[in-house]
């Protein structure tokens, strides 16, 4: 079979959907994915923040839609697929997380939390599967966090606060859930992947620097540096290409070593 490689990671003519697509890593995603050919519409729930990725070039396309509101997600999904036959990527990236430590959380905190964080990831999925399905084909890339399979090191966490219990359950449970789908869906022609980012903390306007934090973070990654958002689509990009074609059921982790020491 006569491969052309210079076209491998080609995603023209390709339908994507990135959830949370706007903010500080989906948004990286969501240009890396258009500027491989991809058309992209990128879903959230406050459109005018997005304002300045609208313009970034015509194929990508903003959706206003709470993703966590499954019933919304599917509609949308579906005037998708009806005007142009089918979604080829989804990426799961949207999540929200109301930090708090767990002798403070209520029951309703941890459902929140679960639900925002895992059971999108569910629901937005099984809003594609039909379309794909009925293609044949599809990408479905989630993202989870290195702290889905890594205890989270307290002593960086004196300038901010840490990653609440169930965000790292939750992000472990993306990681098994992509495992699961993975081995379900394969022989229909649908990849499911994952990928795991390590650090890459954003300047919050209004907040102040956080030197000691950053550095702590530095120390203990054996790259010494935190990650830069454009070290993120790389990953992305590949996973929803033809260059991962025998590539499912993955965790690829983007975290300049710190889960290798």
């Amino acid at each position: 079979m006569d491969i052309n490689y210079n076209t491998l990671f080609n995603l023209k003519n390709k339908v994507a959907i990135v959830t949370g697509g706007g903010g500080h890593l989906g948004s990286e995603m969501t240009k890396g994915l258009s500027d491989m050919g991809a058309t992209v519409f990128v879903f959230g729930r406050n459109p005018d923040k997005y304002s300045d990725l609208s313009l970034y070039n015509n194929k990508i396309n903003i959706i206003q839609c709470d993703v966590s509101d499954e019933k919304q997600f599917s509609n949308e999904v579906e005037k998708i697929q009806d005007k142009l036959f089918g979604i080829d990527i989804l990426v799961n990236n949207a999540f929200n997380e109301d930090r708090k430590p767990i002798e403070e959380m209520t029951r309703m905190d941890w459902d929140m939390g679960i639900d925002n964080i895992l059971s999108q990831v569910f629901f937005c999925t099984q809003a594609v599967l039909p379309g794909m399905l009925k293609k044949g084909n599809g990408s479905i890339i989630n993202i989870a966090s290195i702290y889905g399979f890594l205890g989270i090191n307290q002593s960086l966490y004196q300038e901010v606060k840490s990653s609440s219990v169930f965000y790292s359950t939750a992000k472990g449970g993306i990681i098994q859930m992509t495992r699961c789908l993975a081995t379900e869906y394969a022989s229909k022609g649908i990849r499911v992947n994952c990928i795991s980012p390590g650090h890459f903390p954003k300047k919050t306007k209004g907040v102040p620097e956080r030197p000691g934090y950053i550095v702590g973070l530095s120390d203990k990654t054996p790259m010494k540096r935190i990650g830069q958002p454009y070290e993120i689509p790389g990953g992305v990009i590949y996973l929803a290409s033809d260059a991962s074609s025998f590539v499912t059921g993955q965790n690829i982790i983007i975290d300049g070593g710190w889960s290798a020491w």
